[in-house]
């Protein structure tokens, strides 16, 4: 949706399927969002298993040659057999990806070609300074491995050069085992870990535990997949 707005801007009629301050994961579209994709002249989505109510919407209510695969553009993560959707993590993706979003409302609407063109050019430049930012402030770190909630920092991880410990698996839903609690608690002990992330939109109770038996500090650690009411009052994106 942020890529397509920046591109797209006043040219186009843009519309959400899954709402903010949801969690995306689990999020299952009524029958009369589906309906209305119907009318769609374009349906662009993540891929990789993160929307998954679209393996029974695309080649019935939507066609094929209408969507865009957002995950089909870039090299993706496999993490424990499972392939990780949380493609936007990296700049370099999004940029990727912005770009075959200019293509295809170029393709719909060759009247405003230039404005799409420059709109994605100006997006591309905001991007290159938000990777170069995450390189030169990565560069120096001291430590090199993150404990998080869950594991939704693999494309940041690779693309800057750290190593993550998560708590839960690639969707949030998939709570760690007692053993894995306790492993994880032993492991932050013996390294001298000082900090847990958790996310904006998930279930703060089994990070809660770990921080509290393992004497850690819990900070917020966003992955954007969608936006707080908080952030919405505050005109983010």
């Amino acid at each position: 949706y942020f890529l397509t707005k920046e591109i797209g801007k006043d040219n186009i009629d843009l519309r959400t399927v899954i709402p903010n301050g949801v969690d995306s994961h689990g999020y299952e579209p009524s029958i009369k969002q589906l309906k209305g994709l119907e009318q769609a002249e374009v349906f662009i989505y993540n891929g990789a298993g993160f929307e998954g109510w679209t393996d029974k919407l695309i080649g019935t209510i939507v066609a094929e040659d209408k969507t865009l695969n957002a995950s089909e553009e870039v090299e993706l993560i496999e993490n424990n057999g499972s392939i990780d959707p949380h493609i936007w993590l990296n700049p370099k993706n999004m940029n990727i990806i912005g770009e075959k979003i200019k293509d295809r409302l170029i393709s719909l609407d060759e009247n405003n070609k230039d404005k799409y063109e420059s709109n994605y050019n100006d997006l591309s430049k905001r991007l290159e300074v938000l990777d170069n930012e995450f390189k030169d402030g990565l560069r120096d770190k001291k430590k090199n491995t993150v404990l998080v909630s869950h594991a939704a920092f693999a494309y940041m991880a690779e693309r800057y050069g750290f190593q993550l410990i998560s708590v839960a698996g690639i969707s949030p839903e998939q709570e760690p085992s007692p053993k894995t609690i306790a492993n994880i608690i032993e492991l932050v002990e013996k390294e001298g870990y000082e900090y847990i992330f958790l996310e904006t939109l998930a279930s703060p109770k089994t990070v809660d535990i770990i921080a509290e038996e393992a004497n850690l500090e819990t900070l917020v650690l966003n992955p954007i997949e969608g936006l707080t009411e908080e952030e919405q009052t505050n005109g983010e994106d």
